[in-house]
């Protein structure tokens, strides 16, 4: 596979093509006036290219450093047609919102700006990453989800409250945007798919390196995603390989609960492996020997067998004798005879030696 690291394309694309409109209205600035958007004269035409317009270099590069770094974040972590359907909606619905709180002005000024766009990238991204905790100081660090709880807070003030001459900005723009992030998080189910990749590209080169950084990767990327099948497959794998089998079995008991049918059995198979499979409950033992004996006999008797070893007061132990006398009555007669005979000498009353005396298996 190729380590080349991945590149955010579109919002290369996006960050080329508002530097161009800034070109433009520097040539020609009564662009601004002509493609900004207006409450009292609104258009579908107007609404787009207003995305894509600053009012001049201050507000361009401030608007590029954020759509460089949110946007790029958003994209390498859900993919580019999201990126853009995250993108497009929440700079349109800035736009709607704006024009709605501000329809009934007799000379709006212009809006534009890619500030709305860059509010739903912001909410979408912050969804998923509500828990992270980043730096604002030394030693002190708070979560994202306080960091855009504030500047939520300071937008809804600043569209409620004027303070002196506020100019074309527009904060409900802004907070139209991250409305329509923040659902769009939740319709997309944030940028899990996306991660999930690059975590798993990230495993994939560590592979390379040998079974520590995996195992090192494959916890980071657990943190952010403890139910990811193929992380924690990747985990087991390389603690098998340094022979932390304790620690491997815990992996592979996580595993159990989330693989299909057939991989729990490699699950079962693996921990007898290890002799770690007395960490399931007899039952359960019981259970998975009952459905993979036909599939998987030797697996079936290896579950069995680890039953019938255990202690002699188990109540599950006589009917895992019985079920494993089924299993070798035809290729080991001798074995199913001797736990034949444990079974209806320890249990005699037990309901598993009376459904051997009904198959006609005692003689």
């Amino acid at each position: 596979m190729s380590a080349r690291p991945r590149l955010p394309l579109v919002t290369l694309l996006l960050i080329a093509a508002d530097i161009l409109a800034a070109f433009s209205v520097v040539i020609d600035p009564d662009l601004v006036q002509e493609y900004g958007f207006r409450s009292n004269h609104p258009s579908f035409l107007t609404a787009v290219s207003s995305l894509f317009l600053h009012a001049n270099l201050i507000h361009l590069l401030g608007n590029m450093v954020f759509l460089a770094a949110v946007g790029a974040a958003v994209e390498l972590s859900t993919g580019s047609l999201r990126f853009v359907i995250v993108t497009v909606c929440g700079g349109l619905a800035g736009v709607f919102l704006h024009f709605m709180m501000t329809r009934h002005n007799l000379q709006p000024a212009p809006l534009i700006g890619a500030s709305g766009c860059i509010a739903s990238c912001a909410a979408y991204y912050s969804v998923r990453y509500t828990r992270l905790r980043v730096p604002v100081a030394p030693k002190l660090a708070i979560s994202v989800a306080a960091v855009t709880g504030l500047w939520l807070v300071l937008q809804i003030i600043g569209a409620l409250v004027k303070f002196g001459d506020q100019g074309g900005t527009s904060f409900w723009a802004h907070i139209g945007g991250f409305a329509a992030g923040a659902l769009l998080s939740v319709v997309f189910r944030a940028p899990d798919f996306g991660q999930l990749k690059l975590g798993h590209e990230v495993l994939e080169r560590m592979n390379s390196r040998g079974p520590a950084a995996v195992a090192f990767a494959a916890e980071q990327h657990l943190q952010q995603h403890p139910k990811d099948i193929k992380a924690l497959w990747e985990l087991a794998d390389a603690q098998s390989a340094q022979g932390e089998s304790v620690s491997e079995s815990a992996t592979l008991i996580r595993l159990m609960e989330l693989t299909t049918e057939e991989e729990r059995f490699e699950v079962v198979r693996r921990l007898c492996k290890i002799g770690r499979v007395s960490l399931l409950s007899p039952l359960k033992r019981l259970q998975i020997a009952d459905q993979c004996r036909a599939s998987s006999p030797d697996l079936s008797r290896a579950l069995l067998r680890s039953v019938v070893e255990g202690p002699a007061d188990e109540s599950q132990r006589p009917d895992a004798m019985l079920a494993l006398i089924s299993l070798e009555r035809d290729d080991h007669p001798d074995l199913a005879a001797k736990l034949l005979g444990e079974l209806t000498g320890k249990y005699p009353m037990h309901p598993a030696a009376e459904l051997a005396r009904k198959r006609g298996w005692l003689i």
